[in-house]
């Protein structure tokens, strides 16, 4: 697996089933994205993190800072 170059972050382990259903939800993979400084929502290079919870989140997610504060704060629509 590679690693994220600007943060040298891996994407958490998650079993392969849900890593799938991840990927069909998104059309993305969040281990590919997050190898590449990717977001699985926007698809732009991640920036800044505001904090190191933010940080984790990437990791978890794969969502950079916009996408999850406007997820997060429930500023998106259906």
């Amino acid at each position: 697996m590679k690693n994220n170059n600007k943060y040298n972050l891996t994407a958490t382990l998650k079993h392969p089933e849900i890593e799938q259903m991840l990927t069909n939800l998104t059309g993305v993979s969040r281990v590919g994205a997050v190898a590449e400084s990717s977001c699985v929502t926007c698809e732009n290079t991640v920036g800044d993190f505001k904090d190191e919870l933010s940080e984790k989140e990437y990791t978890i997610s794969g969502m950079c800072q916009e996408c999850q504060d406007s997820v997060y704060a429930g500023d998106w629509e259906l």
